[in-house]
């Protein structure tokens, strides 16, 4: 579990919740589990675009990665609170690349990084990772999360 304390210890600023594109919302939780639906590597107003090169900077793939894992950390804080995230299950990524791209893994591991930076051991997660041939706005990076939620019981007490 995090607290606000600990992302502003980190330097980490949540941007506001992301407003969905059409007919979704932007999380769902059911069992126990929040699902996250696709977040784009977005920085405010501005979309980081693909395709991947070879020639893409690591800069970007990290810019791309954050930009994506915090949107979906915003979706999740609106729907339920960061504080009651235990754990991260999955993470799946779409790669916006040029024909011949291979080296998804690479792109998605800055997204893996961010959720092991802040949350630790319980940022660690199964993923995959796809290459497609275009995303919304001509995003470089767009990834689905799904986390595990512990929500206080009604009377349960602390």
């Amino acid at each position: 579990m995090i607290s606000r304390a600990k992302l502003a210890q980190l330097g980490v600023v949540l941007p506001d919740p992301p407003a969905p594109r059409g007919d979704y919302v932007p999380a769902v939780v059911h069992g126990g589990v929040v699902y996250v639906s696709g977040q784009l590597s977005r920085e405010g107003s501005l979309t980081i675009t693909g395709p991947v090169t070879s020639a893409t900077s690591q800069e970007d793939l990290k810019r791309a990665g954050r930009a994506c894992v915090l949107r979906a950390l915003s979706a999740i804080d609106q729907a339920v609170g960061l504080e009651n995230v235990s754990r991260f299950l999955f993470l799946r990524g779409f790669v916006f690349a040029e024909p011949g791209f291979q080296d998804f893994a690479r792109v998605l591991d800055e997204a893996s990084k961010v959720l092991v930076e802040i949350y630790g051991e319980q940022g660690r997660h199964a993923r995959s990772v796809a290459g497609v041939a275009g995303l919304p706005s001509n995003g470089l990076l767009e990834i689905e999360l799904t986390a595990v939620v512990d929500m206080p019981q009604p009377g349960g007490g602390a």
